[in-house]
């Protein structure tokens, strides 16, 4: 084994640190322009394996043993069986570039994880080190986090938890940013013997909890449970196989303590400001009635049956969010699609088939592994076999969230994670080479350095195209959003760069420029681009929207209305491809494609698929259609309240000319009773009912006359219709009968009636009510 000398060691313990602090410091990368903060963070991530691997290279005979000796890891070699396997998924994938993307990323995380191994190696009292440094980064997370509630409290008077989100980009990265860091505190607290430290780390776990309890994110809870669970379980083993001390199990409440403290300030003090945990705690199940739940299973149910039927190639890396729309068309909204399956292990079996679920499963499952074969036969120190015991909390708070998340696209919580591996890898590789004394190859290591260096700069290229997309995608996101054209034409080719060829929602990036030459009328242009955005994503559908309003544009309405029919069936839940396609069927008359569209386009009950379907079938069918008409009373049964769905409805079940002549009665009736003729009124009223008796003032003013003449028995029939069948739910009709009471000396009977009315919000039932009803 080669000399380390003393400048050399200096180095390495100079480097060590810096690096691991830099690499933990990724998550503070802040967004940079970018409508994501990932882009940015994936570049500095990729920068830092490059630094690192400058530096393994500049002292690659010092660091010879402990190359080979992360290289021969079981874990390290599983991991490149996962990276290669997923390399050779771009041969297969729908969009080769998503897996170009996607692959990088997953390259920096491998080499992430090298080199904060290789760099462990060699570092003095890592453990605690490592979890002081967490504990740091943690503090000024849940800073973030309080300085974010305390502004939402100071400006609204309440928390909204879905935004509260500290230095992340969303809430769910934020609670396992905050949960992961959890056992490198507990760490702490078992090694230091001061109490006032002891004290300050439990307030700092308090506060994590209190945060987390105002965060809102249910699977942080069940992390939260285990990690407590885990904790408990770990002194309570000490307690009974070390020393049966009762101040061990006196440990425990350093996590129950924190607990209950954060429990009863969120419960005193945070519920009623909108952060109710318990509440929130309270929905965790795994029922379908569960909105958020009802969707995971549904993600989880399309990638198994994917991954079924192609169980040894999938889809490519990175490519189920495309597929993912074919599968779940039927339950897209707009453009929302599921952009990842919320479990990472299941999701990149339909991505890379079995073989890559396994390789992947296989790294956590090696992990597990070491640390058991540590605790178990290792003659390592208490101290150190907590810590491996709290890593593997840590690494379980990591599988609770890439379980029923996607952290495999969060740089923040990756980076957490790597240092996990890295460190469970380093111990089990120091105490295997006490043992079997494994020999430096200095040919591995220097293939191993060639290699991913040749790897590391492509991936910085790429990274650095992706986050100057994402830069430019800010500006045609907001412009595609908002349905604007502010990006001036002559920037729209070279706004982005051609990596990726997708928007962070999916959408074709060649499509979105396609809109601004189609609102140019330089539609040779546009279709060139719409081509090619098909060929990124063929199941979303917008290409074929654009090659529409193309064909539309230019005459050709059969054109139209083929690629408007595939946009429609392809995502028949979008408004913009229904609208469009209903318009275009509205203009050629075709009733057998209304006819086609009906069951997908009312399939979800949307307003404005109803009224555009009533509107249509009106207009190119004709007067008075049982089937029209079935359909539009159907509409009014799922709408009892929408005035406009009732109007179309009376309007195809009676037809314009009725409803004009029941107005004219109506006019004419008015005019009567303001003339004092009451008669004539009711008899006018009673002609604009009989013409249109889906209209309730004609019977409330036809009652209303024919009590003032005295014809009582009309009168009451005809305000009962309105009462029993119509319920217009304004407090006339239950007046106008209180009043034909009274007039038939009935003021007893009238009371109940002007009661409600009252309750409904009509004024003048109360004078009425007052007079007859009130006891004196």
């Amino acid at each position: 084994m080669p000399k380390t000398s003393p400048l050399t060691f200096h180095s390495i313990s100079l480097v060590a640190p810096l690096m691991l602090i830099l690499y933990l410091c990724i998550g503070f990368v802040p967004n940079w322009q970018a409508v994501d903060k990932i882009a940015p963070q994936w570049l500095i991530m990729s920068g830092l394996n490059l630094l690192s691997l400058l530096y393994f290279i500049t002292n690659r005979k010092t660091l010879n043993t402990t190359l080979t000796l992360s290289l021969k890891a079981t874990l390290t070699l599983t991991y490149i069986g996962f990276i290669l396997w997923a390399m050779g998924s771009i041969l297969y994938a729908i969009n080769p570039t998503e897996v170009l993307v996607n692959i990088s990323r997953q390259l920096n995380v491998f080499i992430m994880y090298l080199s904060m191994g290789i760099l462990l190696f060699s570092m003095k009292n890592k453990a605690q080190f490592l979890s002081l440094l967490i504990t740091a980064i943690l503090g000024i997370e849940i800073y973030a986090v309080f300085n974010d509630a305390l502004e939402m409290i100071n400006t609204t008077g309440s928390i909204q938890p879905g935004t509260l989100k500290g230095v992340t980009a969303n809430r769910n990265i934020t609670a396992f940013s905050l949960a992961i860091k959890i056992p490198f505190v507990l760490f702490l607290i078992h090694l230091i013997k001061r109490v006032w430290i002891k004290i300050t780390l439990t307030v700092i776990v308090a506060m994590t909890l209190i945060g987390l309890s105002m965060i809102q994110s249910r699977a942080s809870f069940i992390a939260v449970g285990f990690t407590v669970v885990a904790y408990v379980a770990m002194h309570v083993f000490l307690y009974l196989r070390e020393n049966k001390k009762i101040t061990q199990l006196l440990q425990i409440g350093y996590v129950v303590v924190p607990l209950i403290l954060a429990i009863l300030i969120n419960k005193m003090v945070l519920s009623d400001k909108g952060a109710d945990a318990i509440s929130r705690a309270a929905t965790i199940s795994v029922s379908t009635n569960d909105g958020s739940v009802n969707q995971r299973l549904r993600y989880y149910e399309d990638v198994l049956t994917h991954l079924s039927s192609n169980p040894i190639f999938g889809v490519g890396l990175g490519n189920w969010k495309l597929k993912s729309i074919d599968y779940d068309s039927k339950d897209i909204s707009g453009y929302v699609v599921p952009y990842h399956a919320h479990s990472d292990f299941i999701q990149l079996g339909a991505e890379l088939g079995i073989v890559g679920f396994v390789l992947y499963l296989g790294i956590f499952l090696w992990a597990i592994y070491y640390v058991y074969i540590l605790l178990r036969y290792s003659d390592l120190g208490l101290n150190e076999k907590v810590f491996l015991f709290l890593l593997l909390t840590a690494l379980g708070v990591y599988s609770v969230d890439a379980n029923l998340n996607f952290p495999i696209a969060r740089p923040q919580v990756l980076v957490v994670w790597t240092l996990i591996m890295a460190l469970i890898t380093v111990y089990y590789q120091n105490i295997r080479n006490q043992t079997l004394k494994i020999k430096p190859s200095k040919q591995i290591n220097t293939a191993f350095l060639a290699v991913a260096i040749l790897l590391v700069l492509p991936s910085i290229y790429v990274s650095n195209k992706v986050y100057e997309s994402l830069k430019g995608q800010m500006y045609l996101l907001q412009d595609f959003n908002s349905n604007q054209y502010n990006l001036p034409l002559n920037q729209v080719d070279n706004v982005v760069p051609d990596i990726p060829n997708i928007t962070v929602t999916t959408i074709p990036i060649n499509s979105v420029k396609a809109r601004y030459y189609v609102n140019a009328k330089k539609y040779d242009k546009a279709m060139a681009l719409v081509e090619k955005g098909t060929k990124a994503n063929p199941y979303l559908f917008y290409s074929e929207l654009l090659k529409s309003q193309i064909f539309q544009a230019q005459g050709k309405m059969d054109s139209a209305k083929v690629y408007a029919r595939k946009a429609f069936f392809g995502l028949p839940n979008n408004a913009l491809h229904s609208s469009h396609y209903i318009n275009l069927i509205n203009q050629t008359r075709d009733k057998e494609a209304l006819e086609e569209v009906f069951e997908l386009l009312t399939a979800k009950n949307d307003f404005a698929s109803w009224k555009n379907y009533l509107i249509v079938a009106r207009a190119i069918g004709t007067d008075r259609d049982s089937v029209l008409i079935s359909r539009a009373e159907k509409a009014v049964e799922v709408f009892p309240g929408n005035t406009e769905i009732k109007s179309l409805a009376t309007l195809i079940k009676l037809g314009q000319q009725r409803i004009n002549q029941a107005s004219i009665f109506s006019n004419s009736g008015l005019q009567y009773f303001n003339a004092g003729d009451y008669k004539n009124a009711a008899t006018q009223f009673t002609l604009a009912l009989e013409n249109n008796p889906y209209e309730y003032s004609y019977f409330e003013n036809a009652a209303t006359s024919n009590y003032l003449i005295g014809n009582v028995e009309a009168a009451i029939s005809q305000i009962d219709q309105v009462i029993n069948n119509m319920n217009p739910n304004n407090g006339k009709c239950e007046f106008i009968k209180a009043i034909i009471f009274i007039r038939m000396g009935d003021p007893i009977g009238a009371c109940p009636f002007l009661e409600v009315a009252i309750d409904k919000g009509y004024a003048q039932a109360q004078v009425s009510f007052d007079q007859y009803c009130k006891i004196n």
